[in-house]
């Protein structure tokens, strides 16, 4: 019993406490945790000789909390009794049995498990003949865990029954009925399934009388052979079912496992649940089904958007989504060049206005559509790409930085091609002899070094997108465009909006130049993204070029200023340089994102690193957790946390409680702590014993924020 609930204020009231729970304890083995109840509770009133009767392990997690199912899904243990029951000579006592689980979400992770009062029954063997009581108790150990914290748990449960007819208990009966109606039901049905690394496929012979097993969800008893939060898509055909989802990371590891599939509850939130045993096959029949179905597990148990519905969100998203990424902090630099362009409309006609406007709107939409197009062909050559894909090859971004630095080289004045603005300064209507050209090709621009950005609408949508057939995928990135262009298309389109806009003059040629300045904040940020992609050499090798197309420009400008021919040539050899360079470049291989050591934490090895004046970060985690899991994956392992603790010389410790570890234990409790994740901040010189106490939930802005150094 833990001492926490007992007072020991006097002698007396003490002895009275031990006593009572003594009491109770006999009575039904129950006690309390600091977010759990357990008891342990019977079937029968008394037991039988040579009969098999049922108990039961009752947990109920307070609300807010939950349990977990055998196999808790992206993180979290089961309920457990490591050293086995404790029981009278002769008695045997079967495995725990688990009700089917329900969904238990956290963010963008999912686990199984229970977050109301759960019974996991075991049945019991009595012996022909035995003398006396029976008395049956246990050590138990489970996981508790809420939104913010997960807090390993243990009881110690009794029960004693005295010698009978083995009679039920009318009340537990029938609470054990309950449970078992929710109990998997166990079937002999043809199970075989195969993995890849992406992929894990199960196919079932459902027989005739079960034919209305159809809309179902795959859960594995196996931990981690499969993406618990990815969807899962269901094919249907007369006497069998095939389910495709994501694999996990230990995918192959497995010849034959367990699983249930649970139906979808209806209408009166009532499902069925089967337990079949599966085994590994090199491959899976032909088959030709009749109906197809796609479930994630946010919309199993609820009913599905209608086909149309989903399309038109995901257009609206879409849209929205391509509106608000014109204020993203990464099109900044191409807006600059929009305002240019807007500038110089206050003194066009309006059919100049209306030309540049379709025309930039021409060259966004194009560009989505030949991104999307892109996507669909290599995605179809099976490779698994997203949003911001081109911006994963080295020589794109390169390219792209490029790009950029000779735009801002003609905003600087390195050299001149007279003209529009909009038309990245007069390069692109000289080259075509076209109007509206170079606002074609500003579209162009703005949407390749836009599309690393992503807002949450737009992900929402470009998720539903890839999932699609080609045509709706077409079509959401449509939506994206227009969102995209339609702030600029308005302005060129509408008079009394280009009246509000300062008139052409002097000026311009002073914002002309200031806006070099943000283009080459652009190529900085690209040329860093291709150093973490490439290496440093690859950095090198990029900045040679630039040296190269600085000379060729400002080369063909003199030639064109003095007439002289050999100008033009140096301009021409240089330019043959660039394109050898990119063309015979050997490919670099990428390098992984270095990650900053990490020391098993200890209260010696704090001590003495914080003695040496170095700035510690110490985060207490589990495998269980999932809170401590998304933390680590969306906020301290991305690279902008990552290249703090690098640049800042910081130690980082990593207090492990996947396992019980007392020392732990001791400093969660001294920060006011039941359980994981913890996150301390030691500051270099400030008092040990008060470090910064991190929130539960992190952002990798918030960790670089509050671990920062005065």
């Amino acid at each position: 019993m833990n001492p926490r609930f007992l007072s020991f204020q006097t002698l007396r009231f003490a002895l009275i406490s031990v006593f009572f729970l003594m009491f109770t304890s006999l009575l039904n083995g129950q006690m309390e945790t600091p977010d759990t109840s357990i008891e342990l509770v019977p079937e029968v009133t008394s037991v039988a000789e040579g009969e098999t009767f049922s108990i039961a392990l009752h947990l109920e997690p307070k609300e807010g909390w939950h349990i977990y199912w055998i196999n808790p899904g992206d993180a979290g243990y089961a309920p457990r009794i490591p050293a086995g029951w404790v029981h009278p000579e002769n008695f045997t006592i079967g495995d725990l049995q688990f009700e089917a689980p329900h969904f238990v979400p956290f963010m963008d992770d999912m686990s199984y498990g229970y977050d109301d009062s759960t019974l996991f029954i075991a049945d019991v063997v009595a012996p022909e003949s035995f003398d006396g009581d029976v008395t049956i108790s246990a050590k138990v150990e489970w996981l508790a865990c809420d939104d913010s914290q997960c807090v390993p748990e243990s009881g110690e449960v009794s029960i004693t029954l005295p010698k009978g007819n083995g009679a039920l208990d009318s009340e537990w009966h029938t609470r054990f009925n309950e449970s078992r109606s929710v109990h998997p039901i166990a079937v002999d049905w043809i199970s075989t399934f195969t993995s890849t690394e992406t992929e894990l496929v199960l196919d079932v012979e459902i027989p005739e009388a079960s034919s209305l097993v159809h809309d179902v969800w795959f859960f594995p008893e196996a931990e981690k052979l499969i993406d618990h939060a990815t969807e899962q898509t269901i094919h249907v055909s007369d006497g069998r079912i095939r389910i495709q989802t994501v694999s996990g990371v230990d995918y192959d590891k497995f010849d034959e496992f367990y699983a249930l599939l649970q139906t979808v509850p209806d209408a009166e939130s009532r499902s069925q649940s089967f337990r079949i045993h599966v085994t590994r096959e090199d491959s899976l029949p032909s088959a030709e089904f009749t109906s197809s179905k796609t479930r994630t597990p946010w919309n199993f148990g609820g009913e599905e958007p209608s086909a149309v519905r989903a399309f038109l969100t995901a257009f609206l998203f879409a849209f929205l989504g391509g509106l608000v990424l014109n204020v993203m902090p990464c099109v900044l630099p191409i807006l600059s060049l929009k305002a240019l362009s807007v500038a110089e409309l206050t003194g066009s006609d309006a059919k100049a206005a209306n030309i540049a406007g379709w025309a930039y709107t021409a060259g966004v939409l194009l560009c989505f559509q030949v991104l999307a197009i892109s996507l669909i062909l290599l995605r179809t050559g099976g490779l698994e790409l997203g949003w911001g894909f081109q911006l994963q090859d080295p020589i794109i971004v390169a390219l792209l930085a490029l790009l950029v630095v000779v735009v801002g080289f003609n905003f600087s004045g390195l050299f001149e091609i007279r003209g529009s603005f909009a038309n990245l300064g007069g390069l692109t209507t000289k080259l075509t002899n076209m109007r509206g050209m170079g606002d074609f090709f500003t579209g162009l621009l703005a949407v390749l070094i836009a599309s690393p950005c992503t807002v949450p609408g737009m992900s929402l949508a470009a998720g539903y997108a890839l999932a699609q057939p080609w045509p709706l995928l077409l079509t959401i990135f449509l939506g994206l465009g227009i969102g995209f262009a339609l702030p600029y298309l308005l302005v060129t389109l509408a008079p009394p909006i280009r009246k509000l806009l300062p008139k052409p003059g002097a000026w311009m040629d002073t914002f002309r130049k200031l806006l070099a300045f943000p283009l080459y904040g652009t190529a900085i940020w690209l040329v860093y993204v291709l150093g973490s992609q490439a290496g440093i050499m690859a950095v090198v090798t990029f900045l040679s070029i630039a040296l190269i197309t600085a000379f060729a420009l400002w080369s063909w400008t003199k030639g064109r200023t003095s007439s002289k021919v050999s100008w033009f040539a140096v301009s021409g050899l240089g330019t043959a340089g660039i394109v050898a360079i990119f063309v015979w470049l050997p490919p670099v291989p990428t390098s992984a994102t270095s990650i900053v050591a990490e020391f098993e934490w200890s209260v010696e090895e704090v001590e003495r690193r914080h003695e040496e004046g170095k700035p510690i970060f110490a985060y207490f985690t589990a495998d269980w957790c999932v809170s401590c899991k998304y933390n680590e994956r969306f906020a301290l392992k991305t690279n902008r946390v990552q290249r703090h603790f690098e640049e800042n010389e910081f130690i980082v410790f990593v207090g492990d409680w996947t396992s019980y570890d007392a020392d732990i234990k001791r400093e969660l409790e001294k920060h006011g702590r039941a359980g994981v994740p913890l996150y301390l901040y030691y500051e270099p010189g400030g008092n040990i014993n008060e470090p910064k106490v991190l929130p539960a939930l992190l952002t990798a802005r918030g960790v670089v924020r509050r671990t920062a150094l005065k």
